[in-house]
């Protein structure tokens, strides 16, 4: 089975859950090509998994930026330049490798514009969900040129999370090529004996962890004041200008988390079952509001929506998160989720 994987260059979760993905997909004997841009860096953990260089499609040139050139193919598309020769060379390099590697499936993570480009060349596509309003027209066609959605969250969790156009037309129940998978972290979760921090037998001072994402919190200076409001822990601050690759080892050693509401973020979280206190950012279509508002509803952690920031008393929240544990977190099926995904694409490849 041969499978393409087109892998979005904003974030760093994208890229994460694509190898994630794509492991599991070589051990069953796939052949694995990821396509996006700035990949070279994550050589060393890719390992063998192929890539292919896209050029970049930002940002406009001078006399587009000015004359207002319309981007969105008057609201089809969400990033669909005229004459920029980076959009250009990096919808033809697809095109070129989908015509010579013949690929049984392109999984697209996530573009528009990929998705149906991809499909319109005659291949099945894969189409990973984001979380949030998908309403407008570009969510649609890419939605509807996908053989299979994969959603990265607890089945449970769909109605609340993933909003599209299809909520108000859809009149026969779920649609069936929706398959959510559960939580797609990036390492298997560890036994007991390996989480409990302390094992060893010594008391240690609380450790904890703020999770900024590579973007950093809207306000940078959100993580001092966190930390600094509840001196009595330890704190790793991880993100923005602190960027690790890998927060594995971080997460191993913490006995509570404050975290940006990023699916990847909260896979993590998730697979090593922590307590919590989720802060969703600004994001586009509220993708972070919509899974910030579906962990508190279902009480799995404490969250602070960023209105009520501000106000926030930090050390009850951490307090707080400390005292109902991280048990909750086994709902959002971390456990088996890259399998599962594995699966979906083979069952779209037909194998």
């Amino acid at each position: 089975m041969k499978v393409g994987w087109y892998v979005h260059h904003h974030g760093a979760g994208h890229r994460t859950r694509a190898m994630v993905v794509a492991r599991e997909l070589m051990a069953r004997g796939a052949d694995v090509t990821l396509l996006g841009s700035g990949l070279e860096s994550d050589a060393a953990r890719r390992g063998p998994v192929t890539s292919v260089r896209l050029a970049m499609d930002a940002p406009l040139p001078e006399p587009a930026t000015e004359t207002g050139a319309d981007v969105t193919v008057h609201g089809m598309m969400h990033w669909a330049p005229l004459w920029h020769s980076g959009f250009r060379e990096r919808m033809t390099t697809i095109a070129r490798w989908v015509q010579v590697e013949e690929p049984d499936v392109v999984v697209v993570d996530v573009s528009c514009e990929v998705a149906v480009m991809v499909r319109l060349l005659g291949v099945p596509v894969v189409v990973v969900a984001q979380p949030g309003a998908r309403t407008d027209p570009a969510h649609a066609a890419a939605y509807d040129a996908a053989t299979a959605v994969l959603a990265p969250w607890p089945a449970w969790a769909t109605e609340d999370i993933w909003h599209t156009s299809r909520d108000a037309t859809c009149k026969d129940g779920p649609d069936p090529r929706v398959v959510a998978v559960g939580g797609i972290a990036r390492s298997p979760v560890p036994s007991p004996s390996e989480t409990t921090p302390g094992s060893n037998g010594r008391v240690h001072r609380a450790r904890g962890l703020v999770l900024a994402g590579s973007d950093g919190f809207d306000d940078p200076d959100l993580p001092d004041r966190i930390t600094g409001a509840v001196p009595d822990i330890d704190w790793t601050v991880v993100g923005g200008g602190a960027w690790v690759n890998d927060v594995q080892d971080h997460l191993a050693h913490s006995d509570v988390v404050v975290t940006h509401a990023g699916q990847n973020a909260i896979a993590d979280v998730a697979g090593w079952g922590l307590p919590a206190v989720v802060l969703p950012q600004s994001r586009p279509f509220d993708e972070q509001r919509h899974m910030g508002a579906v962990l508190a509803s279902s009480g799995i952690a404490q969250v602070v929506q960023r209105d009520d920031v501000p106000g926030a008393r930090w050390g009850e929240l951490v307090q707080r998160a400390r005292t109902h544990g991280g048990e909750g977190w086994s709902t959002w099926g971390c456990e088996g989720a890259a399998s599962r995904a594995a699966s979906l694409v083979e069952v779209v490849a037909g194998v």
